[in-house]
């Protein structure tokens, strides 16, 4: 049984934290440093992401039997599920196959429906142009990068999606062959089935598509006692564009269901 990566920081009640498509648990320290004072943050690297292993078979049936492997392994007690995007997926479909095992769950911009935007495919297509035989620094990748993603946050974040391997050469920390391949069973999944009747907070950016009004009765199907709050002054990674109204709701929720 192969253990998912992660990075553990602070002290308290178990804290499960799961990063989107292509990122790792990396991008989510500064919300550990945060958090860490109350609560035990574990941030993971999703199977084909960071330090965690690749392989070439990828959906949320998988994840979330490596996410029951890793609490078994580091014998966590309820612990609070935290998702963004990809992660906020693995963490609905944990959460109503195994209901008795998290104590709460926090979903962030990301609904139980399909999302039909391409954008991420259309990336998947540039990165696989990325020749690290040619491309020696981050600085050129971004060079590289700017004709096809014209995003400065965008491509900063593929920037720090990167490591040096012992050869020295630059690489992706992610294995972009098995995204690919299971790309459509993750992007274009649908949750119908199933129910998590645990505290559960939904949280979108205002100006994202991600969820929208027309999602809630899908979501309080699945998660009846769900609060659908939006963060304002944010697109997708509301987390960083707008961290401050970000984490004071995410305290409150957590201070209104102490365990």
């Amino acid at each position: 049984m192969i253990i998912l990566h992660s990075k553990v920081l602070g002290n308290g009640p178990s804290m499960i934290v799961l990063h989107g498509l292509f990122g790792s648990g990396d991008n989510w320290i500064s919300f550990a440093e945060k958090f860490g004072k109350d609560y035990q943050i574990h941030l993971l690297d999703i199977r084909n992401h960071g330090k965690s292993f690749f392989s070439e078979k990828m959906n949320y049936d998988l994840i979330s039997k490596d996410i029951l492997n890793y609490i078994h392994y580091h014998k966590l007690d309820h612990p609070i599920l935290l998702g963004h995007s990809m992660g906020g997926k693995a963490v609905m479909s944990f959460s109503i196959k195994y209901p008795k095992i998290p104590g709460k769950i926090i979903v962030v911009d990301i609904s139980p429906n399909i999302y039909t935007n391409t954008d991420q495919k259309k990336l998947i297509s540039v990165l696989k142009k990325v020749d690290f035989n040619i491309i020696k620094t981050r600085k050129n990748l971004d060079c590289f990068l700017k004709p096809y993603i014209p995003d400065t946050e965008i491509r900063l974040f593929f920037s720090k999606c990167t490591y040096r391997k012992k050869n020295g050469k630059l690489d992706f920390s992610f294995f972009l062959f098995g995204i690919e391949k299971n790309y459509d069973s993750l992007i274009y999944n649908k949750i119908n089935n199933g129910l998590y009747n645990g505290p559960t907070l939904f949280l979108r950016g205002e100006y994202s598509d991600y969820i929208l009004p027309k999602d809630y009765d899908s979501i309080l199907k699945l998660f009846p006692k769900a609060k659908i709050l939006t963060i304002e002054k944010a697109k997708h990674w509301i987390h960083v564009e707008n961290p401050i109204d970000f984490y004071e709701k995410i305290d409150l929720f957590l201070k209104e269901y102490i365990s």
